[in-house]
């Protein structure tokens, strides 16, 4: 299974000379992209690691990637370097900041080159129940201002949502705001032949530590269903913590780290196989603007989802293809659990409905209009 995902996601990066993170270059006549990313991390991986590489392969594109650690490390003016060695026809700024995120921009548009800038979440409203660590980092006023600018100069702004998307009109009216799918399903891809030996059911929860309070809508469940059923066992996987209410559970609750890489990532988590991955999300403005992911990387690691019942999975999650929760967490995941035939059918009818909808194909096609419509504006 993972020398199947590595030839998808690329398992080994090519080093070159010109000091990027990843280059895949050799395509002659196509498309040079040039990726400043904040962290080559999941969302690099979703949105344009996996679509570009399965393009690249096809001969339509080449491109390079850094990240703003390797940017501070390689010292003012690196942009100019690349620029000249490897000579992109697009530039994509994806959650990018700091450093220097103005003048790259500034170099790029005296250069003629047009820049896309990417962006997932509402990073100028940066809430407090994110926690201190996230909203010092993220909501920096330093940060803040640099994408708020970046987000007004850049040639086009390329949106994971919708609702982010509309959001981010009515601050830059004047701007062009795209959006479209947002993860590929990965389900052809990730496979597991079959179930690891275990006496005992599993719920668990993906996600990172700036999801602590959503996690947190469940716990009130998870104690009830845990102290009803001896045999039960919760896990969380990601940089999220368990649950401080659930410590008294011992051996029957279990943090697994997560993986480096996305591809270790998914990886582990179809080698899981618990019988509900739980996705619950405060309806909050701030959670309104992010993409139903979860949804998508539960399905293509057959694990049955619960979610809330909100416009982030209840536009997406089709009839019959997870369970969709109001307030009630308790009984229905009572109800989940206890109806086997009905996770089965929950499964199969996620998995049909995320390789129509969120087919790696799609992101490629979305992902080359992008980059081809500022060409073309040019």
């Amino acid at each position: 299974m993972k020398a199947l995902l590595a030839r998808v996601l690329g398992k080994s990066f090519v080093h070159t000379a010109n000091d990027f993170e990843i280059f895949m270059g050799g395509n002659l006549d196509s498309r040079n992209i040039l990726i400043f990313t904040e962290h080559i991390n999941a969302t690099y991986y979703i949105f344009f690691d996996i679509p570009l590489r399965r393009l690249h392969v096809r001969g339509e594109v080449n491109f390079a990637v850094v990240s703003q650690k390797h940017v501070l490390a390689s010292g003012v003016g690196c942009w100019k370097r690349w620029a000249e060695s490897f000579r992109p026809d697009v530039v994509v700024l994806t959650r990018y900041g700091q450093p220097h995120g103005a003048d790259i921009l500034e170099f790029f548009h005296r250069q003629g080159i047009p820049v896309i800038y990417h962006i997932d979440d509402n990073l100028l409203e940066i809430p407090e129940s994110l926690g201190a660590e996230i909203r010092q980092r993220q909501g920096a006023e330093d940060v803040v201002e640099a994408r708020r600018h970046l987000l007004g100069k850049c040639d086009l702004i390329y949106a994971s949502t919708g609702y982010l998307a509309a959001v981010l009109h009515s601050w830059f009216p004047t701007q062009r705001v795209i959006h479209g799918i947002c993860a590929p399903y990965m389900g052809a891809y990730v496979q597991v032949a079959d179930p690891p030996e275990r006496s005992y059911p599993v719920v668990g929860y993906m996600g990172s530590k700036g999801h602590q309070h959503d996690l947190e809508l469940v716990v009130p469940a998870l104690e009830r269903l845990l102290d009803e059923r001896p045999d039960l066992h919760f896990e969380v996987f990601g940089t999220i913590q368990l649950p401080p209410a659930l410590e008294r559970f011992g051996v029957r609750i279990y943090r697994r780290q997560v993986q480096t890489s996305y591809l270790d990532f998914l990886v582990t988590l179809a080698s899981l196989r618990w019988e509900i991955g739980l996705a619950p999300l405060a309806d909050v403005p701030f959670n309104r603007c992010k993409a139903p992911t979860k949804f998508i990387e539960y399905t293509a690691c057959c694990i049955p989802v619960v979610a809330s019942r909100n416009s982030v999975y209840e536009n997406v999650i089709p009839e019959g293809g997870g369970i969709l929760v109001k307030n009630d967490w308790f009984s229905d995941l009572s109800n989940f659990l206890d109806d086997v035939k009905l996770r089965t059918y929950s499964v199969a009818t996620a998995r049909t409905h995320c390789l129509n909808a969120f087919a790696p194909k799609k992101l490629e096609k979305q992902l080359l209009s992008v980059v081809d419509s500022v060409l073309k504006s040019k």
